[in-house]
């Protein structure tokens, strides 16, 4: 199911139109989609409009790595709202979509793992989203009081929570997570 990407309105396309067909592209059909000539017949265009912005489908991917790691930062966001470190832990946890209609990067987070399986660029990028999640979490926890070793085992876990809320299906048990959310960070949290 590829999203039509039609020029309708002949402008020029720039890279970033590029970069975010191709995007959208990963998320729903996965990385092996992501072709110059199926892009372009998406799009409307000829070929020669990427090769304009981009030397090869590598440079696109590469593209689509740097959109995904810049759309990760909800970190920045969380601390842009400051607080107390426990006030930004319950922000973060807040952040995650807990629907199926709201949580749409959970397909892009699922194809761009995908991805990392078997490409040594996206397997970078994602084990550096990864550590620093991991680590930003673990010193909120530090500060709340928690050991070191505590705080690495909650951070864990919380992480893994957020992540599985992008890869669970949920459908048949619905609301589960709005359902959980507010007993689960209380766990997630509590001395």
């Amino acid at each position: 199911m590829n999203t039509q990407l039609k020029n309708n309105n002949n402008k020029r396309l720039g890279k970033e139109d590029w970069v975010l067909a191709a995007f959208t592209t990963l998320s729903e059909s996965g990385v092996a989609a992501v072709r110059v000539v199926v892009l372009a017949k998406n799009m409307g265009v000829t070929k020669g409009s990427f090769y304009w912005h981009f030397e090869n489908r590598q440079e696109l991917l590469d593209a689509i790595l740097k959109k995904w790691r810049l759309e990760q930062r909800v970190i920045d966001r969380v601390e842009a709202i400051g607080g107390t470190p426990k006030t930004m832990l319950k922000n973060l946890l807040a952040s995650v979509p807990r629907s199926v209609r709201r949580n749409k990067s959970g397909a892009t987070e699922l194809a761009v793992r995908s991805w990392a399986r078997n490409d040594e660029k996206a397997a970078e990028a994602v084990a550096m989203v990864d550590k620093e999640r991991i680590i930003w979490t673990q010193q909120r926890l530090i500060d709340m009081g928690f050991s070191e070793d505590i705080a690495e085992m909650r951070a864990f876990t919380i992480y893994s929570y957020i992540m599985a809320q992008g890869v669970f299906s949920t459908e048949k048990i619905p609301n589960i997570l709005e359902r959980i959310h507010d007993n689960a960070v209380e766990m997630f949290l509590q001395k």
